[in-house]
């Protein structure tokens, strides 16, 4: 269902103030779910609503922008798919394209992945679809112990998405073997991750990135990030497109 402007409006007001008091008084709180139809559409506020009219025209035309063309359609799953590996590849070129340093390898989650990419046009409301978590580009300094630490717990738990140039087999939930550019891990070695600030901070329980000794903040959105690399292919005359690429062996 998708929900007008209004109806988020008023869940935002009503929710965080109560949450914050809370919060800030020290007393616990209940929540529950509440269905966002169209009773709560009654009775709007017209000071909230005034607000919601003078923005919403040029919300929306900036939304129903083309941004690119794609070449087919791109669907998120594990251990590997067209959309988490398009995601993780554009991470990777953009951290190359910003960061200080040399970047060795990308690095998101399956999690922030939360719609598909459509074949054909691609507009800007697609990308804001996909990514509508507010996470940050980040770039760490890891440690190849904490690198082999990551890839074992996504041989042990779950894999998450990763960018083309780092082979992972897994077998029997065992790490058997991870390669970056056809190179074993060197433990005495300090890699550069391009990845989120969600996932730096040990989210999805990637608790291996907690061990960066630096971090560099881009201050850029990832979905910002991804709409720059989409829109300078586009400028360059490219479709955007991704292939199964079999980073992921698990037997």
């Amino acid at each position: 269902m998708k929900l007008s402007l209004y109806r988020i409006a008023l869940f935002v007001m009503v929710s965080l103030p109560s949450l914050a008091c809370a919060q800030e008084s020290g007393f616990g709180y209940k929540a529950r779910r509440v269905l966002m139809d169209s009773t709560w559409d009654r009775n709007n506020e017209p000071v909230v609503e005034g607000i919601i009219n003078f923005y919403k025209p040029e919300m929306d035309r900036l939304m129903q922008q083309v941004i690119g063309i794609s070449e087919h359609e791109m669907r998120s799953g594990r251990p590997e798919s067209l959309l988490s590996n398009f995601a993780a590849d554009a991470m990777l070129e953009y951290g190359r394209k910003v960061s200080s340093r040399e970047v060795d390898f990308s690095l998101t989650n399956f999690g922030g992945l939360r719609a598909s990419l459509p074949k054909g046009e691609v507009k800007r409301y697609d990308v804001f679809s996909i990514f509508p978590f507010e996470n940050y580009i980040v770039v760490l300094d890891l440690p190849g112990t904490a690198v082999r630490e990551l890839f074992e717990s996504f041989a042990k738990n779950r894999v998450e998405a990763f960018s083309h140039n780092i082979k992972l087999e897994i077998t029997d939930n065992q790490l058997k073997d991870v390669l970056l550019e056809g190179e074993q891990i060197d433990p005495y070695r300090t890699y550069r991750v391009v990845t989120i600030d969600f996932l730096m901070g040990g989210g999805d329980n990637l608790v291996a990135l907690k061990s960066a000794t630096d971090v560099e903040y881009t201050g850029v959105l990832l979905r910002d990030a991804i709409l720059e690399i989409i829109e300078s292919r586009t400028k360059a005359g490219e479709k955007l497109t991704s292939s199964i690429t079999k980073r992921v062996v698990a037997e």
